[in-house]
């Protein structure tokens, strides 16, 4: 058996994901699929080589791997995301994967790890200092149970007769993700519900079976990762995002005053918009009501709702603090997005006297020091924004990919303890420490499909004989 390289079970993006680093960077800002500078593929027969003066890229002399690929802004060299397209600090973590592993028999919880590991038979290790090198899971920053050596498997191998420890891989960003949704719909991390799914779905390449994965990942699904030009967002961290907050920050404004939207229209005499429609049925109706008319609707309804009717040119700011919660359900930096700003006012209004200023300025002064400074913020603009760095933002856009994946597990989740607590007659839905592994009954039933492949992932081309 050749190298083989696992992924996220959440993500489905390899766990050796590899960064060229420019020629202005430190040695230190790049790396291969495994410890050091080593990359797959020929980078002296990467046609950025051949035509370096169009590329930009370079190759020099490396003690142990030969040669190191100096990207230019157009490299091709698929051995590594280009430098100039994503940052080190973005792809943060990315290569240094955790592990979910069995707890031995008889061992009580060792109280390092988050409360919910106490109630399950499973524990996160701590991330890697190194990536991992084929079946080398990679060094443990900190080794828990006294488990240092186990098998990274991204689907189980329920006939093997092998003792070693499986260690099912996942980033610590994305595993932070599934925590964070695991609160929002179950009210509760449910590790032992991961890995109930995982020994009845997992897919060596998709994370878990027919998950709708984002096609390009099966394309990039080589023997080694292969680092398309375009898809540097899929080593981004999206967890931790650099300048997220920053990006944001400036539409978070309260223009125009009010609880509207958009800035009010005084018209003039003879201005159509002054009379009431005869014909619009919701101009007859109080505030009150069209406001509960669109807390029913999405942002696209609420559009085709407005260029139906006049009686909803102007929204209410808090319309838009709710779409962002349920459209854009990724965002949840609110509190620090809201400290970002009382800080960014307290520092511009550090060195003014407010007994020395008019009294709306002094107002505004004592305001910023005493926090809280935007009120009514105007919410349209955060989801605007939001939307814009979702497209240009490597993070955001991963970020966001993940997190209807990892919606769609957790869905799994509760849907396969509801089924087996229907099978058995037992409540699992509350419960932790009950086996995992499935039944031979499940077995025999089919319910168990679990595999390198799935459907999705292992397309073939059909071909039609013609008929004689």
């Amino acid at each position: 058996m050749g190298y083989s390289e696992n992924c996220c079970q959440l993500c489905a993006v390899s766990i050796n994901v590899a960064r060229l680093r420019t020629k202005n960077e430190p040695q230190s800002a790049g790396w291969g699929y495994s410890s050091g500078e080593y990359y797959s593929g020929d980078a002296m027969g990467a046609r950025c080589t051949t035509f370096a003066e169009r590329s930009g890229c370079e190759n020099i002399p490396h003690e142990t791997a030969e040669w190191i690929h100096l990207p230019g802004r157009w490299c091709v060299f698929e051995g590594g995301y280009n430098g100039w397209k994503i940052g080190a600090e973005e792809m943060k973590g990315m290569n240094l994967p955790r592990y979910i592993m069995r707890r031995p028999k008889d061992a009580d919880f060792d109280g390092e790890g988050a409360d919910y590991e106490e109630e399950s038979d499973y524990f996160l290790t701590s991330q890697t200092t190194c990536p991992p090198d084929d079946f080398e899971p990679g060094e443990l920053e900190h080794v828990r149970y006294g488990i240092d050596n186990f098998f990274p498997q991204n689907y189980a191998v329920l006939s093997s007769d092998d003792d070693m420890d499986v260690g099912v891989p996942v980033h610590d960003s994305c595993w932070k993700i599934f925590e964070r949704i695991c609160k929002m719909r179950l009210g509760k991390v449910d590790l032992q519900g991961f890995m109930l799914l995982w020994f009845r779905q997992a897919c060596g390449n998709c994370g878990f079976q027919n998950m709708k994965q984002e096609p390009v990942i099966r394309e990039c699904r080589e023997q080694f990762w292969c680092h398309l030009p375009g898809t540097e967002y899929l080593g981004a961290n999206p967890h931790d995002i650099p300048g997220l907050l920053l990006g944001v920050s400036d539409q978070y404004r309260s223009y125009p005053n009010g609880d509207n939207v958009f800035q009010a229209h005084q018209p003039g005499i003879g201005d159509p918009s002054v009379y009431e429609s005869q014909t619009d049925p919701f101009s007859k109706l109080p505030a009150e009501l069209k406001n509960i008319v669109l807390s029913y609707l999405s942002s696209q309804d609420i559009a085709r709702l407005r260029l139906a009717s006049r009686s909803f040119r102007q929204l209410p700011k808090q319309l838009f603090l709710r779409l962002l919660q349920d459209e854009l359900p990724w965002f949840w930096e609110f509190d620090e997005l809201k400290q970002l700003d009382d800080d960014w006012w307290k520092e511009w209004f550090k060195n003014d006297d407010p007994e020395k200023q008019h009294e709306e300025h002094a107002n505004r002064i004592r305001k910023s020091r005493e926090g809280n400074f935007t009120e009514d913020v105007n919410w349209l603009m955060v989801y605007k924004q939001l939307c814009v760095l979702k497209k240009g933002v490597l993070g955001v856009r991963n970020r966001a990919r993940i997190w209807y994946m990892v919606e769609e597990v957790v869905r799994r989740i509760a849907e396969l303890r509801e089924r087996l607590s229907d099978d058995s007659g037992y409540d699992l839905r509350g419960r932790e420490t009950f086996p995992v592994e499935p039944t031979e009954d499940e077995v025999e039933a089919g319910l168990v499909k679990n595999d390198l492949y799935c459907p999705r992932c292992q397309v073939f081309q059909i071909q039609r004989e013609n008929p004689t």
